[in-house]
């Protein structure tokens, strides 16, 4: 008997609890659509949006399927731009807050975040801009911020890059391996022998079927399919292949990847222009800068663009004329490591006479342009595999080449530079790929600096980029260049080394986005190395 009490006390706690969690669930779904933005906090009664639901599933725009619900994801044409602390007049040092309020097809606002916005501020008369800072809340409520540093007529303009569901789909598609493939020849008694290889092993093929060139207990690895008729050893020249996205993405998920859901504006009920005047009082962003050195802490934003001039709001970065920066680099070696964005950098010193290049690959290196009379040695070297081009390059034995290699074996001093750039060819690899290099990077620069503490070491961020299909958008979006950007600070960030910070500067800028960026940005990226390997040097523009 008392067992039978016992047995009808647990059943009606069972249902009590469940309707208690039933009713706390309906009370989450009838209070969600409040607003709760801090910086609504101090401005009138929070606000009720209509056809509010609760979306945390990945179930209810994707099914299992892969089948993809397109009504349920972010759609920019309901998704809303508003001013929050709206003014006829703002002054130079102001910050003006926008709230974005993401909606789906549905027009329902969505309760969960993730999506990836940019959003810039301009001024088309004066050719001036910046870059906002996007605060996501993680409830479909975003607060893009921006510093107010110029006079003038703006206009802030902010873009859905992503919905929430392609960043998610991009964060697991980054971490399937081999997605990019390469042709390597090997060298025969006959015709060359022609095989696939990828950075990371195939699943696909035997450990016996591999030629494995990898280096052990490093992140340089590349693994070819063995040639029939020749050896290993043989191989001579790779370049890229066709890439398996197409096998990866389906038609529905590439919709993702595409207008409207891609690199679209967003509505906005802002009428006309927003006016900035002078400031009433000694305040101003353009306040005295630092000089430019290691440890200078990062900025949102890094700075703002007025009549084609980049100026910094991180460190005193100065205006260098070619005579300037032949001053500079005036008994000076300077070793740039990397990817194409810094060999720009290279070549435009070449164009100015600074230096005159010598012999070797154009492309990817080795080779050293000088300026004898004036002591300048500039060395440019590419990064080792993985290398994404469409022409042949020569493949180089993995254990003797790369720049962690080439750093140990440099002699620094106090008139050497080192400047790396580690980017753009690593963005569709997964992410232990990035961060193994990088890893190994850092020690090298550690023992650099152990056995030449006074070498400057310089390391360049990402840029923007164009995209041509959905394809290059899967492999090489910029959200995915900011993840690599990320990570290299997160590794490099303890040691004594200058970030030189492009990103701003590129999402900004007046020009189509491209990996290589308009002459003219490049020039302004120059005055950036420039002030870091001269930071106290007063240039002629200055006088």
């Amino acid at each position: 008997m008392t067992w039978l009490v016992v047995r009808r006390v647990l059943i009606v706690f069972v249902i009590l609890a469940t309707g208690g969690a039933f009713l706390f669930n309906l009370m989450q779904v009838n209070t969600s659509g409040w607003n709760f933005s801090p910086l609504r906090r101090n401005f009138s009664a929070p606000k009720i949006y209509s056809k509010v639901i609760s979306v945390t599933s990945i179930g209810t725009w994707r099914a299992s399927n892969r089948r993809i619900n397109l009504t349920w994801v972010t759609n920019p044409n309901y998704t809303s731009v508003t001013i929050v602390n709206p003014k006829p007049m703002y002054q130079i040092g102001d910050i003006l807050f926008i709230e974005v309020v993401a909606k789906d097809g549905n027009r329902r606002r969505k309760l969960y975040g993730g999506d990836y916005l940019q959003a810039v501020l301009r001024d088309n008369a004066q050719t001036a801009s910046t870059k906002g800072r996007v605060q996501d809340h993680g409830n479909g409520l975003y607060t893009v911020s921006f510093i107010l540093s110029f006079t003038g007529n703006v206009m802030p303009q902010v873009q859905l890059i992503h919905s929430s569901e392609a960043v998610q789909l991009l964060k697991e598609l980054r971490e399937i391996p081999n997605k990019r493939r390469w042709s390597c020849r090997f060298k025969d008694k006959g015709e060359d022998v022609t095989t696939t290889c990828t950075i990371l092993p195939s699943r696909t093929l035997s450990s016996s079927s591999q030629c494995d060139f990898s280096v052990l207990n490093t992140g340089r690895t590349w693994f070819c399919q063995k040639p029939n008729t020749t050896t290993c050893d043989n191989i001579k020249m790779c370049k890229s292949a066709r890439d398996i996205v197409d096998e990866l993405v389906t038609s529905e998920e590439r919709q993702l990847f595409e207008r409207p859901f891609w690199n679209t504006d967003l509505v906005t009920d802002i009428n006309g222009t927003i006016s900035v005047r002078e400031a009433d009082e000694n305040r101003t962003v353009m306040h005295s800068f630092p000089f430019c050195k290691p440890g200078i802490p990062h900025k949102h934003p890094e700075g703002f663009w007025l009549h084609g001039k980049w100026h910094s709001l991180s460190c005193h970065v100065r205006q260098f004329s070619p005579q300037n920066v032949t001053e500079c680099l005036t008994n000076h070696t300077v070793h740039v490591r990397g990817d194409s964005t810094c060999r720009q950098w290279v070549e435009r010193l070449v164009k100015w006479k600074v230096v005159q290049r010598g012999a070797g690959n154009s492309l990817i290196g080795p080779y050293t342009a000088t300026n004898h009379s004036r002591g300048i040695m500039v060395t440019f070297n590419f990064h080792t595999l993985p290398i994404q081009t469409g022409s042949w390059f020569p493949f180089r034995n993995l254990s003797e080449s790369g720049i962690s290699v080439e750093v140990r074996s440099m002699a620094g001093g106090p008139n050497v530079v080192l400047v790396l750039s580690l980017c753009a060819h690593f963005v569709a690899e997964p992410k232990h790929v990035y961060s193994s290099r990088m890893i190994e990077v850092k020690l090298a620069i550690q023992e650099l600096h152990r056995k030449y503490p006074k070498t400057k070491v310089i390391v360049k961020t990402c840029n923007t980029r164009s995209h041509r299909s959905y394809r290059s958008v899967v492999q090489q979006s910029d959200w995915l260049a900011q993840q690599i950007d990320h990570e290299m600070r997160s590794i490099l960030g303890d040691l004594n080394v200058a970030i030189l910070d492009v990103w701003d500067m590129t999402v900004s800028q007046w020009y189509p986005h491209n990996i290589h960026p308009n002459q003219h940005v490049q020039d302004n990226e120059l005055n950036i190395l420039m002030s870091y390997i001269c930071p106290e040097m007063l240039t002629n523009i200055e006088q």
